[in-house]
């Protein structure tokens, strides 16, 4: 891979939360995820500084979404990135990033993406300390998108429904604070499942990863569930990961013929 410029740093002596929220002409201006087929559903790309959930059931994609969109923010954008993880390994996560042709430890060092993971009992501190670390690295590197997986994982740790709405609500707050374009993901069912309850209505948008059987086949699809601002797609496209690629959305194409050609009907 290609050595990677650093994005230019921001000065580290602004104090956590003195980033402005995005005025309504960042929030007006389009981030391409870089995702080929994923921006054409969504009028160019997300909200800059929103914050977009993304929804499904294990094995869906969800991680290696937010992956490449991190990478193509510093490749393709020169936008740096953070990956927050409360479950992978850093050194998983830089594993499988391989196998897409994403070499993270190399643009790590560079300074174009930096990935945090938090044990189980240090997601209590990040709670209570506001996303201190966390805004210290964004500062350091100037980063604009931030990848956090996952929800399900941070809710969890906490010891009571009340306790873990509450640190829901607050980590949205924190990301909205901090001022990045922000993918966040969390489990859902399939195909008409449901999400767990506030994570929908804390979020500019929602993006779900379906993941379905018909017999012995599984397919992937993609769906624009809501996305504040903009006049999206209100399709279900097929998309599939490729090795040394990604994954790729065509938009074209319908997921039920896909159904079809897949069975021999």
């Amino acid at each position: 891979m290609a050595k990677t410029a650093a994005p230019p740093k921001a000065s580290s002596a602004q104090a956590p939360g003195a980033k402005q929220p995005p005025s309504q002409a960042d929030l007006s201006e389009r981030v391409p995820t870089g995702i080929e087929g994923l921006d054409e559903l969504c009028e160019g790309g997300l909200e800059r500084g929103s914050s977009v959930l993304c929804m499904g059931e294990p094995g869906a994609g969800k991680t290696t979404m937010m992956t490449q969109f991190l990478v193509n923010g510093a490749l393709q954008q020169g936008e740096g990135g953070v990956f927050l993880s409360f479950e992978e390994s850093k050194e998983s996560i830089i594993r499988h990033s391989m196998s897409f042709g994403w070499d993270m430890a190399e643009m790590e060092k560079q300074g174009a993406v930096a990935i945090i993971n938090y044990k189980p009992h240090e997601v209590k501190r990040l709670a209570e300390e506001g996303g201190g670390m966390i805004w210290d690295t964004i500062s350091e590197t100037g980063a604009k998108r931030i990848a956090i997986d996952s929800l399900s994982a941070y809710v969890v740790m906490f010891e009571s429904q009340y306790q873990a709405r509450e640190a829901q609500r607050n980590l949205f707050e924190l990301v909205r604070k901090w001022g990045c374009t922000t993918m966040l993901s969390g489990e859902a069912a399939e195909i008409g499942g449901h999400m767990p309850a506030g994570m929908d209505y804390l979020s500019d948008a929602v993006i779900l990863l379906h993941h379905p059987r018909q017999r012995n086949v599984r397919f992937r699809a993609i769906e624009i569930l809501k996305m504040r601002g903009t006049n999206h797609s209100q399709k279900i496209c097929p998309f599939e990961f490729l090795p040394g690629s990604g994954m790729r959305v065509y938009p074209g194409e319908d997921i039920f013929e896909e159904f079809k050609s897949r069975e021999g009907f």
